[in-house]
């Protein structure tokens, strides 16, 4: 027994203070009410700690006080009941100082350490304690500091797997690669705790390495937004901190080709000097940077001018003719290009989606051959085109799966990028056509942020953490996690759960424990000691399940129409739940926004996304009573008391119709901010338009309201409801009859 005087706080975290798979188990009794938020103290707290004694300092959190969060979560991990302080003393050390990626790792880390835990550090020379040692495990320096620890080094250990161990006297990170070094070095980023004079880093031995070699995000850059150079290294500097090691530009017509300068919009494509100066930052991150220009589909973008409309499949379609040899021409002239300016190791060619195939140009031969060997013929065509550079293709997978039989004829130097963003069981049906074929494939799920206000997080992390999983089983080479624009609108910000996620299915063995995940995320991406943040991910993220539309599209649909306040009579209940659990998350944002120390920037866009829901549901609200209450005052024309009390949608004081224009002006001034704190300006007036129409929209309707109640006054009539567009008359449910 032993007594914690506190002078101000107490926190009880009620999670696990070892892993389920740790070497210790530590049980507490508290002679208090449980406690599972911070409570004031201002007394004397009694606790009997069973199965062992330590003392604790006053002011001072336990070596023990904190879990191990760390994401993606380490093979081997054994918590040591120590920690290594953090002060002005502290150096970090390089095994090869003429390591320039050993010095870059290592400033990275003291860049991270600085802003999130106010702790500045320098590199150094000396060896002693109080040092950060880092370094190739073949260096002898490392070896030799490992050894004076008793480690025994795996057999196991990967080309980008690490080593880390840190005790009171000092910290050890050590890799094969300077890519180990640098994810050991991201993982001793969530291993530091206080801040200031108090900054430790927790004690703890890790033997961690990946499971998929390639694990890597493909961000559509086409449909409407595109991010500036400085969001896309925002982006590489997050992925890399979550091992993920590849990033994918999806693109369509938005790469500035010299060549082919009608395509790319001015303002809305990456131009050659961007493009190099993104390769090297990335390379410094570890990244592989894969450009993606599609080859086949979805180029209507350049087929709509009048230069290239011959080598559409249909007239300014979106597919390019098989039958035209310009087709090829403009396939090598793109390539030609992009092969100077990516130097790496792939080419994504696209050719996914071709629906157009087969109807135009190449219908005769699609009648002859069929419509599945048209496509392959030219999948080997743009093959044999891009072979000089030496490249692994990569190609999108449905339209092969739409011809199972001809799957055989790809040839197998080709990767398959396999998608599916369905919340499935069971991704095997899947993956086996392609394993049995002999094909090497990417598993690709996605953020499911598409079309909709926030992402469908319920549904993407079944999606994200299924597929892996399978992939994973059936030796996939690597996961590419995807996040689309199809309606122009998307804000990338809004998806990191899910790309964070799919960082850790793909580096960790076997089936993501998503509770640990959730336990480890708000400290792992945020550097907050709750679990707050993560929280309002999953509440937003779950609003699809209340069983409403909460797609952008329905955000725009005209509210005044008769299916529209239908369903909005149907769903009262829904509304209101949505509404309450939007609000929450608002509340909890605003509340607890100081919190994160990390990764600031998305708790904007998720205030953003709070209020567009909540706005949807106020929305749907107003129409519904409105509609109630002209439909009463219409069917009781005589009574002008209860007719005038519609002036509350069209008053100059107060006026229900034009608050809803209000909300939708702060919306849009929020939007606007978000959209050009990640992307150029190119493209953003056509969704701000959006927002302009519907302001409109509700300004109109108040003032036909007025012009309405004003006729109304000499003509004692008013406009048919259903016409007003109020919907028709609601029939009010049988009363159940009593027996």
């Amino acid at each position: 027994t032993f007594v914690y005087c506190l002078r101000g706080r107490f926190q009880l975290n009620t999670r696990p203070i070892f892993p389920a798979s740790g070497h210790r188990t530590t049980t507490y009794l508290l002679m208090h009410n449980t406690l599972t938020r911070t409570l004031s103290l201002r007394l004397t707290v009694f606790l009997i700690l069973l199965g062992s004694t330590f003392t604790i300092c006053l002011g001072q959190h336990s070596i023990l006080d904190y879990p191990i969060s760390i994401i993606p979560q380490p093979r081997e991990v054994t918590r040591l009941d120590t920690r290594f302080p953090l002060n002005r003393n502290t150096r970090i050390v390089l095994a090869d100082d003429r390591s320039a990626d050993d010095q870059f790792a290592a400033e990275d880390f003291i860049d991270d350490l600085k802003k999130t835990a106010d702790v500045t550090l320098r590199i150094g020379r000396s060896r002693g304690n109080n040092t950060i040692l880092i370094g190739l495990l073949s260096s002898p320096v490392i070896q030799s500091a490992l050894k004076a620890t008793s480690f025994s080094m795996p057999a196991t250990l990967n080309e980008e797997g690490y080593v880390l161990r840190a005790s009171s006297t000092g910290v050890i990170v050590g890799g094969p690669t300077p890519a180990g070094v640098f994810y050991g070095l991201q993982t001793l980023k969530q291993l530091v705790r206080g801040d200031g004079a108090d900054a430790y880093i927790q004690g703890v031995t890790i033997i961690d390495w990946p499971t998929m070699r390639w694990r890597g995000v493909s961000d559509d850059i086409s449909r409407g937004p595109v991010p500036t150079v400085e969001y896309i290294k925002r982006q590489l500097r997050t992925f890399a901190m979550y091992k993920l090691n590849m990033h994918s530009f999806y693109m369509e017509h938005t790469f500035s080709s010299k060549l082919h300068p009608l395509i790319g919009p001015e303002g809305g494509s990456l131009t050659p000097d961007e493009i190099r100066d993104i390769v090297a930052y990335a390379k410094r991150y570890h990244v592989e940077i894969v450009p993606e220009q599609q080859t086949f589909g979805h180029l209507h973008k350049a087929l709509k001018y009048e230069k290239y409309a011959s080598l559409a499949e249909v007239p300014y379609g979106d597919v390019l003719s098989p039958q035209q040899e310009g087709s090829y021409k403009l396939v090598a002239d793109w390539y030609r290009e992009l092969n100077e300016l990516f130097p790496g190791k792939f080419f994504h060619i696209g050719e996914d989606e071709t629906f157009e195939l087969g109807e135009g140009q190449s219908r005769e031969a699609a009648r002859v051959k069929g419509v599945g060997a048209v496509y392959f013929e030219h999948l080997s065509r743009v093959r044999d085109i891009l072979k000089p550079y030496d490249r692994k293709l990569i190609f999108w997978g449905d339209i092969a799966l739409n011809h199972p039989n001809l799957i055989g004829n790809v040839p197998k130097d080709m990767i398959v990028a396999n998608w599916d963003y369905g919340a499935k069981d069971d991704f095997t049906s899947r993956i086996k056509p392609f394993k049995d074929a002999g094909l090497e494939q990417l598993v690709c799920p996605g953020v499911g942020g598409w079309n909709q206000i926030f992402p469908n997080v319920e549904g993407s992390s079944k999606n994200i953490i299924n597929f892996v999983r399978d992939g994973q089983a059936a030796g996939a080479l690597g996961m590419l996690n995807t996040t689309w624009d199809d309606d122009g609108e998307s804000l990338f910000e809004m998806g990191w759960y899910g790309i964070v996620l799919g960082a850790a299915a793909s580096w960790q063995q076997g089936v993501v424990d998503q509770k640990k995940f959730d336990a480890a995320f708000d400290w792992s991406f945020f550097r907050n000691e709750g679990d707050e943040f993560v929280g309002v991910i999953r509440a937003l993220g779950s609003i699809n399940a209340i069983g409403i539309a909460v797609s952008n599209e329905q955000f725009w649909r005209d509210p005044f129409t008769t299916a529209s306040v239908s369903i909005v009579r149907a769903s009262s209940d829904r509304i209101r739940k949505m509404r309450l659990q939007a609000e929450g998350a608002e509340e909890i944002l605003i509340q607890n926004r100081q919190g994160a120390k990390r990764n600031k920037s998305m708790i904007p866009a998720m205030l953003f996304a709070a209020r567009r829901y909540d706005h949807l549901g106020r929305r749907a609200q107003t129409v519904e009573k409105l509609s109630r209450e002209y439909w009463d005052a219409y069917l009781n024309l005589g009574d002008r008391t209860k007719v005038r009390r519609l002036r509350r949608y069209s008053g100059a004081i107060y006026d229900q119709l034009r608050e809803m224009a209000e909300e939708l002006g702060e919306l849009k001034t929020a939007y606007r901010e978000q959209w050009l704190a990640e992307n150029r300006p190119y493209w953003l007036e056509s969704v701000l338009a959006r927002y302009d129409n519907a302001i409109a929209l509700w300004i109109e309707k108040s003032r036909a309201v007025e012009e309405a109640l004003r006729a109304y006054e000499t003509t004692s009539i008013l406009p048919n409801p259903e016409e007003f567009g109020l919907g028709a008359r609601e029939v009010p449910s049988p009363t159940p009859s009593r027996q």
